[in-house]
């Protein structure tokens, strides 16, 4: 008990010292860095958890004003996790990756406005009730497609009912999560949780997908269209990533272990129907960009396959994917601004 304690004690001080976490805090992921309010999902303001940080507009990077900066070109950056952020180091998920590429040539400022768990409905709204007010010249989308493949498709939020629930105690331990970031179970034990957790669950509603789900690609691709023409309309230039994955096409032993582990959140459909998803909703993301005049970035075609770009679930970066995501659009950016030398 002692030596529990002692672990506890050191894990609270270290958060203190460290991120400036209060000692009798309880540190939650969505409740210190997600506002859900009448506006909709967005960052919390001066949010804080672990190595995440964000300015006084709930932005993933430094300060800004609302309005851009005379003389600057401001870039906002929409997504969920992958774009937010989860396994880089600090200031090395692509967005802050951007920042600092297009600093050598002006002024640049880039906007980190991705929400972990956004998909392109709660993006509609982010831009219509948010992101919009900040004026950025040029909107960088990356979707992500497996939230189409849910048991239920991605709807628009709804404002909130009531106070939001209470958060955990102040006594709830620190050291049970640390030991999470810090311990990987053997790869045979996570192969034996994942096929429990996939034996043990209940059958989907309506059923497996048996074949690709014409009608969710469908409504992916109607969903972006929306995001993209809402974007233009305010003369803003829209890029439009395609989704990229670590997986091999088909898969491989390793592969099928972690689509595995990804089918526990989209349970109705397989590992080969994953990455056939991936696949034609990137053709769609391409057919889209080019129906409406945005730009196209085609990451998925140099990164899929390559596990070297990404972190071990192979869908989120490693801090060499995401600097290669942002030279991708570093160049797409510069290929149409006016020509000038690096610093």
């Amino acid at each position: 008990m002692v030596c529990v304690l002692s672990a506890e004690v050191a894990a609270r001080v270290e958060d203190r010292l460290r991120l400036g976490v209060g000692l009798l805090a309880t540190p939650d992921h969505d409740r210190d860095l997600i506002v859900h309010d009448e506006l909709g999902i967005r960052g919390r303001p001066n949010g804080i958890f672990k190595k995440w940080r964000l300015n006084s507009y709930g932005f993933r990077g430094p300060e800004i004003t609302v309005a851009p900066l005379p003389g600057c070109t401001r870039v906002m950056v929409l997504g969920a996790s992958e774009t937010f952020g989860l396994y880089e180091s600090p200031d090395h998920e692509f967005p802050a990756q951007l920042r600092e590429m297009l600093g050598a040539y002006g002024c640049f400022e880039v906007l980190n406005g991705a929400v972990p768990g956004m998909t392109l409905r709660t993006l509609i709204t982010y831009w219509k009730n948010w992101g919009s007010r900040f004026s950025p010249a040029i909107v960088i989308v990356y979707p992500t497609p497996a939230f189409y493949l849910a048991n239920n498709p991605p709807d628009y939020p709804r404002a909130p009912s009531g106070p939001p629930p209470p958060g955990p105690p102040w006594w709830t331990p620190r050291i049970v999560e640390r030991a999470r970031d810090l311990i990987d179970l053997p790869e045979f034990v996570q192969r034996r949780r994942v096929a429990g957790w996939l034996a043990s669950a209940p059958a989907p509603p309506g059923g497996v997908f048996t074949a690709l789900p014409t009608e969710r690609v469908d409504q992916f691709g109607s969903d972006l269209t929306t995001l993209t023409r809402l974007i233009s309309a305010t003369s803003a230039r829209v890029i439009l990533l395609t989704h990229a994955t670590g997986f091999q096409f088909p898969p491989s032993q390793v592969d099928e272990d972690e689509l595995n582990a990804w089918r526990v959140f989209v349970p109705k459909a397989s590992a080969s129907l994953l990455l056939q998803f991936e696949r034609r909703t990137a053709e769609v993301t391409k057919e889209i960009a080019a129906d409406q005049g945005a730009t196209a970035v085609d990451i998925a075609s140099t990164l899929d396959g390559h596990p070297e770009y990404f972190a071990g679930d192979y869908i989120h970066f490693n801090d060499r994917g995401a600097g290669e995501v942002a030279r991708a659009l570093a160049a797409a950016i510069l290929a149409d601004a006016p020509q000038r030398p690096p610093h």
